[in-house]
């Protein structure tokens, strides 16, 4: 059986034990059942992960004997920001969700002017927790141990980019291979989505203006939510992890 993958606190790992409570130990023992001889990969907050047995299960804590320390597990060697315009709603979660399984370092989301949602200063927050929420539960589940980084959400154009940046953009710009052909190695790309109905023309300059070249990904036009998942996938097929 694989070994069960976790995120937990420093004050959790004592010497050469695991000593798991709350919320976490409830879940092992509850909904993924558990018991003693079976193997956890505990992730501390540096992203180092620790192999540990299980010796006891109760419905309140659960103790493990370490075995070993393995290094961090599900890095990609090429680092991607996404840096995407808000989306509605669960659209917005879904990028979240899979730019982490697809291995991105970190996602920045921006508000654009066609972006439909607009909050206080107080909303954007509650989302961005939310959202680094969720990263850290896919992170869980996909098994990587350094979680994508949420950013707090941004006006145009965003954070500085880091490595290669490119726009996505619906009617210009070169196909993707292209650039990995002049680019055939990255260790950081940023790449830049629009929300539903695209970047305005003022919005795309400003952009380009800030260092990112256009790019598009095909003949057809795409959902911002799946252009945000391509994006990502073929990033890290060219330049990442993904084989």
């Amino acid at each position: 059986m694989p070994a069960t993958f976790l995120f937990i606190t420093p004050d959790e790992s004592l010497g050469d034990t695991l000593m798991i409570g709350g919320a976490r130990a409830h879940h092992l023992a509850r909904v993924r059942r558990v018991a003693a001889g079976e193997q956890l990969r505990a992730v501390l907050p540096d992203g180092r992960v620790l192999r540990a047995e299980v010796m006891k299960v109760t419905a309140s804590a659960v103790t493990a004997r370490i075995l070993a320390e393995e290094p961090p597990a599900g890095v990609s060697p090429c680092r991607i920001t996404l840096c995407q315009a808000v989306l509605k709603g669960e659209k917005m979660e879904l990028v979240v969700q899979k730019a982490s399984e697809l291995g991105a370092h970190a996602l920045a989301p921006l508000f654009a002017a066609r972006s439909v949602p607009r909050w206080t200063a107080a909303q954007a927050r509650e989302r961005a927790e939310r959202w680094s929420r969720i990263a850290e539960a896919s992170a869980e589940q996909c098994e990587r141990s350094i979680p994508l980084r949420v950013l707090p959400p941004a006006p145009l154009p965003g954070p500085p980019p880091e490595g290669l940046a490119l726009l996505l953009h619906e009617r210009e710009g070169h196909a993707l291979p292209e650039i990995a052909a002049a680019h055939p190695r990255l260790d950081a790309v940023t790449l830049y989505v629009g929300p539903e109905g695209g970047w305005t023309d003022e919005e795309a300059a400003l952009l380009r203006a800030a260092g990112a070249r256009p790019i598009h990904l095909g003949g057809r036009v795409l959902r911002a939510e799946t252009a945000s998942i391509a994006a990502v996938t073929l990033a890290q097929y060219l330049w990442g992890d993904l084989a």
